[in-house]
Formats: structure tokens, C-alpha cells, sequence
């Protein structure tokens, strides 16, 4: 079967992604003996120069298209695919794509990337909540009284549009045979919307997004320590660093056998606390070796549709906490082979996860092997194969 992933991003060539989202998925349809390719727009190029849609590097499964291509049905038809799997965030602005896709297989599939709060009939305070934070989040460098403010009337406006924005989306729904959402509470939140809008709610389905299960697991010969270790791009509000550094600064002040390690870019030049270490972004391999010598992987997001960092941390036998109504925390509890009481703020939780791996230090490597039951890249990709 001969299948494209296609994703709305400029990628220069050594930057090629393989390790997560539609890149580790494509190298899994690959290792099911599939003709998979990756379809992404080159950064380091004039689009205009791209004729040969072929890779550029070798054995690097990768065809780099302009805009105009993926907009155009012929291109698509050219390539004869079997199965397209678009990363397109179900947002209407990319129909023509869907269009241009569709004039070449009826079997198309998009992932969502979404935690369901689509509008705002997916719950009024909830959405008005994550229009703030989407706009905080490309405005943060803004003065902070434009960036606030600003970040209020566009939550505002985007409550007001709703009746606009179903609509478009209705129309949006008409061109996806099939949706792929990452957790059980998201998929039902879609599934309701789909109602609303008077689309075939069967056409969506609860498939996560993988992880690089041969990488992140579990290492009996790396011992496990009372280290709390948290990930992200610490710039962006929706990471929520300064939730993030007054937990853990509250944890370890009562909590002197633990340690925190916070990976990633936009940290303060010095951490707030004498055992909280910070670190630039870290490589796959590096970075699994510290998960699996953690005991917890604390998440301060204010949202997320998967969480991929916690959930490769969970993989190599991690605890994965975070706050209060996280849908990704929630969907983690699950997997858990015993979930311990849910708390009222993350500090709490915290502090009960840490007593927790003390009274049954088994949780993490059972927890794991659930993870990797469902989350492997080959198990993802078959069942994004079956679907109708």
C-alpha cells in the first residue's frame, strides 16, 4: 500500500523529524512493508524549485512539495496513493488541501491534535479558557498589558463567532472521511460536536499518537531515584513555567530525598531552588536514560491533546502527573496499573505520587507496559490501517 502523511510544515533537511508525530508513523507503516513517505514543505528552498518530488537525502523517506502542489488534485493523483493521513488540526483554512487529497483516494484520514475543545458548545468556560491561552500563547512577547488584553477579546470574539466557526467546520467535517483524536474524553467531546453538526460521529475515532516505544521503556540496569523530571518549550504560556517552579519549590522544600530536572528551551538563567536542575533540550537517547532513572513526570500545561513528553516518560516507568482536569493526565491516570487518589491542586498530587512509589515501587513498570501495549508506533499504525 502506498501511503503519504502530509503535515502543514516548512522543514529544512537536516531537520527531518522521525522520532514522533507523522514522521515516527510514517517509518512505522515502512516497517509493516508498506510504501510510506512523509510529505513536508522545504524551509531552505524556493518552492518554485521543487519539480522532482523525490527526497533529497538518501533513504529518507520524504517527498518535499510546495504549497501550490498539495493544493492541486493532480499532484496528488500523480502520486497514486492508497491511504493520505493529513496533520491539518481540522481547521478549515486547509480544505482545499482536503479537496485536492480526496480527488485522489477516498481513503484519507486526519489527526486531530486536540483535547476536543473545538468550540465553544464543547463546553462555554473550558473554551473560552483555551482561546485565552492559544492567543497568550503567540502574543507573549508582546508587552504583558497588550498580550492579556489582547488574549481577552479574542477569547471574547471567538465565543461570539461560534456560530461561524460551526459552520465552517461543518463544512470542514463533509471532507474528512476519518478523524483520528488522541484521548477517550476528546474523542467524546469530537463524537458530540459531530452531532451538533449534523456530521457521522462513526467517522471519528480514538487513535493516540505514538512513541518511540523501542527507545522509551524501561531499564533495569539504570536504578530509579526520587527525581521529578518535567519537559517542554518552557517559553510558550501554555507550558505554564511559573505553575511548574512554585510546585516544585514547595515539593522539595518538605520533601529533602528529591530532586527535580526541568529539560527544555526558554528556562530562566538559575533555578529557584538548590536541587532543581535545568538543562537545554536533550537527544531521544539522553533524555530516555533521565526518564527512566525518574521516579515522576510532573506536567504544568495548561492543555494538551496527547502529551507526548509524559507520555515517553510514563513509557520508561514514570509516574505522569498533572493538573486537575488535564485531559492527557486523566487519560494517563488510567493506564496506571494502580491510580492513587486524585487531589485538589498539583502540588497535592505530587506529594501523594511521591508516597505513593514508596508503598508499591511496581507501578512504574507496570505502567509502562501498558503504555507500550498502546502507544507503539506499529500498533498506532495499524490501527489507523484499519480503519474504513
Amino acid at each position: 500500500m502506498r501511503i503519504l502523511s502530509y503535515t502543514e510544515l516548512w522543514i529544512l533537511s537536516e531537520e527531518l523529524f522521525w522520532h514522533r508525530d507523522l514522521g515516527l508513523l510514517t517509518k512505522a507503516f515502512r516497517n509493516l512493508g508498506h510504501d510510506a513517505w512523509l510529505v513536508v514543505h522545504p524551509a531552505s528552498e524556493s518552492p518554485s524549485k521543487i519539480k522532482n518530488p523525490k527526497s533529497k537525502i538518501s533513504n529518507d523517506p520524504v517527498i518535499w512539495a510546495s504549497p501550490s502542489d498539495v493544493c492541486n488534485p493532480s499532484w496528488w493523483q500523480s502520486q497514486k496513493p492508497d491511504l493520505i493521513i493529513l496533520g491539518l488540526w481540522t481547521r478549515p483554512k486547509y480544505d482545499s488541501v482536503r479537496r485536492a487529497a480526496l480527488s485522489a483516494t477516498p481513503r484519507v484520514i486526519e489527526r486531530a491534535d486536540s483535547d476536543g475543545m473545538r468550540t465553544a458548545s464543547c463546553g462555554l468556560r473550558t473554551y473560552a479558557r483555551r482561546r485565552y491561552d492559544y492567543f497568550r500563547d503567540r502574543t507573549y512577547r508582546w508587552p504583558a498589558f497588550v498580550s492579556i488584553s489582547g488574549s481577552f477579546l479574542y477569547s471574547f470574539a471567538s465565543i461570539l463567532a461560534t456560530p461561524w466557526i460551526e459552520a465552517r467546520l461543518a463544512k470542514t467535517f463533509r471532507l474528512i472521511p476519518g478523524l483520528a483524536v488522541e484521548t477517550p474524553s476528546a474523542t467524546r467531546l469530537w463524537k458530540k460536536l459531530a452531532v451538533r453538526l449534523g456530521a457521522d460521529p462513526a467517522r471519528i475515532h480514538w487513535i493516540p499518537h505514538p512513541i518511540q516505544t523501542g527507545l522509551f521503556r524501561p531499564d533495569p540496569a539504570v536504578p530509579k531515584t526520587n527525581q521529578v523530571i518535567s519537559v517542554g518549550r518552557w517559553e510558550s504560556h501554555q507550558k505554564n513555567l511559573f505553575l511548574l517552579l512554585e510546585t516544585l519549590v514547595a515539593f522539595l522544600h518538605s520533601s529533602p530525598a528529591w530532586t527535580a530536572l526541568v529539560v527544555g528551551s526558554g528556562l530562566p538563567k538559575n533555578p529557584p531552588h538548590t536541587r532543581i536542575h535545568f538543562s537545554p533540550p536533550l537527544s531521544s537517547p539522553v533524555l530516555a536514560f533521565h526518564m527512566q532513572s525518574s521516579k515522576i513526570f510532573l506536567s504544568s500545561s495548561r492543555y494538551e491533546s496527547l502529551g507526548l513528553a509524559a507520555a515517553e516518560a510514563m513509557a520508561c516507568g514514570c509516574l505522569s502527573l498533572g493538573p486537575p482536569g488535564l485531559v492527557s493526565s486523566d487519560y494517563f491516570r488510567s493506564l496506571a496499573n494502580t491510580p492513587w487518589p486524585q487531589k485538589g491542586n498539583l502540588l497535592e498530587e505530587l506529594r501523594a505520587a511521591a508516597a505513593f512509589w514508596e508503598s508499591n515501587r511496581e507501578i512504574g513498570p507496570a505502567g509502562a507496559c501498558r503504555i507500550h501495549d498502546s502507544l507503539a508506533p506499529e500498533v498506532i499504525a495499524s490501527a489507523l490501517l484499519s480503519l474504513p
